[in-house]
């Protein structure tokens, strides 16, 4: 686990509840716009891991306030949700949803998994910690798994890493770290894993390349 994951994590270990306000701010500055995005997000969820099994077991990395988690229970997988912040874990214990406490770069999955979700989470990795990461989830994996995920993409922000708290409704009170990747980089890591690339995308941001998406799977 890098210096840099760890102060990141203590950060948001303390600031949960101020994390799940902003986003809900974030949200409120153009509703119809989050509810887009939102929509989005469910169909691509439910693409991505509508060709697992019935009832397949899906685990979620950094699950926030659980809205992911959630949806995917909804479309009838069985989810575990999990996070480090007891804050973030109260906010998604009171939506009902089954929740662990998880570090992913320290702590060993729970169990095995058809699926594994990690969203807007690799932007606190360094390059070890991605592939570390990526190694354990690919153990966690039945044969055929799939491993979602996403990160930033260095050519729409300019540099590779940066501490920084962004101004506005993002505004956190306190740095947090964060790298920023291009897609080859990320390709070879799945690669050099075992992991064969299924699907990639960019999206968001203005000219719609601020997040490098990928699906992965297990052979």
């Amino acid at each position: 686990m890098s210096e840099q994951n760890r102060q990141t994590l203590a950060v948001y270990e303390r600031t949960a509840k101020r994390y799940m306000a902003n986003s809900l701010a974030h949200a409120a500055l153009d509703p119809e716009k989050a509810h887009q995005k939102l929509m989005r997000f469910r169909v691509f969820l439910g693409k991505t891991f509508s060709p697992l099994p019935e009832h397949a077991r899906i685990f979620e990395i950094g699950s926030a306030d659980g809205e992911a988690a959630k949806w995917l229970e909804r479309i009838e997988f069985d989810v575990t949700a999990s996070d480090v912040a007891d804050d973030f874990i109260a906010a998604i214990a009171d939506k009902g949803l089954k929740v662990v406490k998880f570090n992913a770069l320290t702590d060993k999955f729970p169990g095995s998994y058809h699926g594994i979700l990690c969203w807007r989470v690799f932007v606190h990795f360094t390059p070890k910690d991605a592939y570390a990461v990526m190694k354990k989830a690919y153990a966690a994996l039945e044969e055929r798994g799939r491993f979602a995920f996403n990160a930033m993409n260095r050519a729409a922000r300019g540099v590779d890493e940066e501490w920084a708290d962004f101004p506005g409704e993002y505004r956190m009170g306190a740095e947090r770290y964060f790298h920023y990747y291009t897609e080859a980089e990320l390709r070879e890591i799945a690669q050099k894993v075992g992991f064969r690339i299924i699907d990639f995308h960019l999206e968001g941001g203005e000219r719609r390349n601020k997040w490098l998406v990928f699906v992965l799977e297990k052979p």
